[in-house]
Formats: C-alpha cells, structure tokens, sequence
C-alpha cells in the first residue's frame, strides 16, 4: 500500500471512502482510496466534528445547486436530541445532537411552520404494520 502523507486529499478523485470511530482516540477518521491507488487517512477530533459538518455545509451553500435523482438514497442518520426555540432574530432555532456533535440550523418562519405541519402530520399517521384502535 502506497501512502503519501503530503498529498492533497481530493474527495472528488476518491474511489472509496470509508471511516472509523476510535472511542479510546476520542476520534474518527476518514480512509480515502484515490483512483490512481493512493491512500489516505484524516482523523478528525469529537470536539471538531461540531464545527466540521456546519463548516462543510455552509462553504456547500455557495456552490451550484445540482439536480438530484428522486430515486437517489438519502443519508439517514440517527439523532440523540433535538430543540426547538427562537432566535433574537425572529428566525427559529433547531439543535440537533448526533453523539458528540451539537449544531444548530436557524429557520425561517415559513420553514418552521412547514416542519411544524410535517411534524404533525408524521405523528397523525399509524405505524406501518400496525392496527387501526377499535
């Protein structure tokens, strides 16, 4: 296995990419396999994790929408808390916690009266599987 430690990691040239918690690192690391066989390994700290996702997701707010395929999988990832309050702003705030990372989206106040009626909409539906009270 060949490993370049001083060359750049480009996602866009990668080919698989794959990760690993390390609890008694308290760490994660991403293993990235370019074409072209090169390896390499970015290990990103629990207290950065925070900052990293809203980083990447607010530098990917500039970039050129592009057109998803409705068939396409969507990453679901599990959550360990959520909040709902109001900014100074008027704006409201949704924290979402996932292990050791916190972020924070502000909404508009049309985008949180359409979470709202999403909300209880999901909740009015029954289980798939399940049976109708009678």
């Amino acid at each position: 296995m060949d490993v370049f430690p001083d060359a750049p990691i480009d996602l866009a040239e990668a080919c698989e990419i794959n990760g690993e918690a390390h609890p008694d690192h308290d760490a994660v690391s991403l293993n990235v396999l370019h074409r072209d066989g090169r390896h390499a390994t970015v290990s990103i700290p629990a207290a950065d994790l925070g900052r990293l996702v809203p980083l990447l997701l607010l530098l990917g707010r500039d970039l050129p929408a592009r057109k998803t395929d409705k068939d396409e999988p969507l990453c679901l990832v599990p959550t360990d808390g959520l909040h709902v309050g109001p900014l100074p702003s008027g704006e409201t705030l949704l924290v979402v916690a996932v292990g050791p990372a916190t972020m924070g989206l502000s909404m508009p106040a049309a985008v949180a009266e359409k979470l709202g009626y999403s909300l209880i909409a999901a909740a009015a539906q029954p289980p798939k599987g399940s049976t109708p009270l009678q």
